[in-house]
């Protein structure tokens, strides 16, 4: 028998082993998500020392601070993140659904009513909370515009848009859209078949679940949005990651004035900062 040199097939199995091994893990890119607890009220105060966490991934959390702001580092991108404030001092509320981009997220708006202002809500509205469902609320925005920076009137939603849910909810009462007399004094008014000025509309004792929120308007394209539905919690998809304006809708220095209370509206308004 041929005697060989076995050395140079040695080097190639080490070679094929090193190869064919275990796959280098992939670097996961880590983003921020940033934004503000506004208050929903007759108080324009900051909304401070709240803690928000991340309900897919509760260790994720963040405390306002006296401005009402607050960020949340560690997020996956492309992960699932919907932000939650539950604190014995206001209702539990949470954000719309995020798909976590590359950039990261800001702007993301908390507009928290307190205990009372929720009473108020009811007394205008006419129902009372359920504790096993939820309420679910938006806004149709106007383009270019948010909670952050609106018309000269002070008002940001996109009027005569119309919304709907779905899937349909095995229970829902809605949508019921926001009237008022100014951008900061408004109501929700069952007369009204489509958003105002403001662009709030209200979905009232929700099933629990997740829906998408869409808008229609003739001329406007209007971004969807995705809410989770818990029972107990509302739901709140604020601008600007709401039900957006895309393209079309009023031009930037356009607006239009609230129809004014409709012989059904009641009369106690509701008083909101821009």
């Amino acid at each position: 028998m041929t005697r060989r040199n076995l050395a140079p097939l040695a080097a190639a199995i080490v070679v094929l082993a090193a190869v064919g091994g275990p796959a280098p893990v992939a670097a996961v890119d880590l983003v921020a998500a940033e934004g503000d607890l506004l208050p929903f009220g007759p108080s324009s105060a900051p909304v401070a020392g709240m803690e928000v966490h991340v309900v897919e991934q509760p260790s994720l959390t963040a405390t306002t601070d006296a401005d009402g702001h607050w960020r949340i580092d560690g997020l996956e991108v492309g992960s699932t993140a919907t932000f939650a404030i539950d604190d014995p001092s206001r209702p539990p509320i949470q954000t719309a659904t995020f798909t976590v981009p590359d950039g990261g997220l800001d702007r993301v708006a908390f507009q928290s009513p307190d205990h009372q202002m929720v009473a108020a809500l009811e007394g205008v509205v006419g129902v009372a909370s359920r504790p096993d469902r939820c309420h679910i609320a938006s806004t149709v925005t106007r383009r270019g515009y948010s909670l952050y920076g609106g018309a000269a009137d002070g008002t940001h939603g996109e009027p005569g848009a119309t919304v709907e849910i779905s899937p349909t909810p095995a229970e829902v009462d809605g949508p019921i859209y926001f009237n008022g007399s100014s951008f900061d004094v408004i109501w929700p008014d069952r007369a009204l078949r489509e958003t105002t000025v403001d662009g709030g509309v209200l979905f009232v004792n929700v099933a629990p679940g997740t829906y998408t929120l869409t808008a229609q308007k003739a001329g406007a394209a209007i971004a969807p949005v995705t809410v989770t539905c818990r029972p107990g919690w509302l739901a709140n998809a604020a601008p600007p990651w709401g039900l957006q304006v895309t393209a079309g809708g009023l031009d930037l220095d356009e607006t239009r004035p609230f129809p004014g209370p409709t012989p059904e509206a009641p009369v106690a308004p509701t008083t909101t900062v821009p």
